[in-house]
């Protein structure tokens, strides 16, 4: 009898005072039965947390003193701490596999409802830090710098409009 049987996921939905918790769409229930995300205990805290992170991080890029490398690298990292975010606030996280990033900001993007020629910006800043960061790294141009940290200010109010009780 060698039959499939698939497990039953259970996801840590203790009931909790927070307004910010929300059920996982079926997508991500998916994603956690295949182990590419797990289910984690909620804290309000935490959800705040990557919110103050990201906030603190636009905040940070758009500073006059900021290197094009930094503030690329510094958007870069607000807007990964959204996409980490909008998965957290649904009670899961990438397991920590291989491509974890990537698949956080696949999951996020859609959570956040960027497009997808953002998220593929957005994967693509990932793929150009890491070249960045070998033994011959480039300038960055400024007109790659304005371009990021535009889409880390919209994909800052998606997440306002996804989200506007993660804000208040």
């Amino acid at each position: 009898m060698g039959g499939c049987h698939a497990l039953p996921i259970v996801l840590d939905m203790t009931p909790t005072l927070s307004t910010l918790l929300r059920p996982p769409t079926p997508e991500l229930q998916i994603l956690c039965w295949s182990r590419q995300l797990k289910p984690v205990r909620f804290n309000e805290y935490a959800a705040l947390r990557f919110l103050s992170n990201a906030l603190r991080a636009m905040h940070n890029a758009q500073a006059p003193d900021c290197r094009p490398i930094d503030q690329l690298h510094t958007t870069y990292d607000g807007i990964y701490s959204l996409c980490l975010g909008s998965l957290y606030l649904h009670g899961l996280l990438p397991s920590g596999k291989e491509g974890y990033r990537a698949l956080a900001i696949q999951l996020g993007s859609e959570q956040l409802r960027l497009t997808p020629l953002q998220r593929d910006k957005i994967l693509n800043t990932n793929r150009y830090l890491q070249l960045m960061v070998s033994d011959c790294p480039e300038q960055v141009e400024d007109l790659v710098c304005q371009d990021m940290l535009g889409l880390g200010q919209h994909t800052l109010r998606q997440a306002r409009r996804v989200y506007p009780d993660w804000f208040d």
